[in-house]
C-alpha cells in the first residue's frame, strides 16, 4: 500500500535556514531521488513525482517536516537503513552549527498518496470538490498547511469515520479552493496511548488565520460533533520550504 512519510526533525536552532543547511537538505532529496530510483526503476522517482518536500513549522521554526510518498511503510525503512541514508544524516550534523537532533525525530506513516496532484484513493483524499479540477489550490502551493493528527480510541474509530464522512464537506467547502486529505497512520502506536488509532487530516489554507476562522464559521456546529469522538488532538502549521 502506498504511504505518505511524515518525519519531524528538530534544529538545533530556529529558521531562517542558512544557505549551508539549504543546500544540505536539497542535496539530502536528490541522494534520496537516486536511491529510489535504483531501489524501484517501475516507479517515478523525482521529488516532485513523489511529492517530497520540506516544510518549517509555524508555531515552533525549530522543527522541520520531510514528507515524501513510498511504495509501502518496508519500502522507506529500506531507505533509512541504507549506508546513502546514514551518509545524508550525517551531512545534516556537519557546517554551520543548524545540527538535526536525530533522536528528536518522529516518524511516522499515512495510507495513500496525501501531497501528490493526483487523486488518492477514495480512503485517504478528499472528494473530487477539493481534489485536483479547475481552480483548485493543490497542497503543495497551498501558503500553509495544517497537519491534525486526530486520536481516536479503537472502539469508536469506525463511528469517527462514519461521522467524519458524513461531515467533512464542511470542512472542504470552507477551505476551498484549497485542498482537504487524509488517512490512517499505518505503523503502530508510538505516539498515541495504548488502545487508540490516529487519523491524519492534511488541509491547505491561505493563512493561518483562516484555519482558526473555521470554528467561527456558520456551518462548524455540524463539523464539531466530530469532538465527542475524539481521544485528543495534535495540530500545527507548515510553510514549504524553498531550498534554491
Amino acid at each position: 500500500m502506498p504511504v505518505t512519510e511524515f518525519a519531524l526533525l528538530q534544529l538545533s536552532q530556529p529558521t531562517p535556514l542558512t544557505p549551508h543547511l539549504r543546500s544540505t537538505l536539497a542535496s539530502a532529496m536528490a541522494v534520496q531521488d537516486g536511491w529510489h530510483a535504483a531501489a524501484f526503476p517501475d516507479l517515478p522517482s523525482s521529488a516532485r513525482d513523489r511529492a517530497a518536500v520540506w516544510f518549517a513549522q509555524v508555531e515552533d521554526p525549530s522543527q522541520i517536516l520531510t514528507t515524501a510518498r513510498w511504495p509501502s511503510v518496508d519500502a522507506h525503512w529500506s531507505w533509512i537503513r541504507s549506508a546513502e541514508n546514514r551518509g545524508v544524516m550525517a551531512a545534516l550534523h556537519d557546517g554551520d552549527g543548524h545540527v538535526v537532533a536525530a533522536a528528536d525525530t518522529v516518524l511516522f506513516h499515512v495510507e495513500g498518496d496525501l501531497f501528490g496532484d493526483e487523486k488518492a484513493s477514495s480512503s485517504s483524499s478528499s472528494s473530487s470538490r477539493a481534489g485536483t479540477g479547475t481552480g483548485v489550490v493543490p497542497l503543495l502551493e497551498s501558503a500553509v498547511v495544517s497537519v491534525g493528527r486526530v486520536f481516536v480510541a479503537r472502539q469508536e474509530r469506525e463511528a469517527f469515520a462514519a461521522k467524519f464522512e458524513e461531515v467533512r464537506g464542511v470542512l472542504e467547502a470552507y477551505a476551498s479552493p484549497n485542498q482537504v486529505r487524509f488517512g490512517w497512520r499505518q505503523d503502530g502506536e508510538e505516539e498515541g496511548a495504548a488502545g487508540e488509532d490516529e487519523f491524519v487530516l492534511v488541509c491547505g489554507w491561505e493563512s493561518v488565520e483562516k484555519h482558526f476562522g473555521f470554528a467561527e464559521s456558520r456551518d462548524f456546529a455540524r463539523y464539531g460533533e466530530l469532538r465527542e469522538l475524539i481521544a485528543r488532538v495534535d495540530l500545527k502549521h507548515y510553510k514549504r520550504l524553498s531550498l534554491e
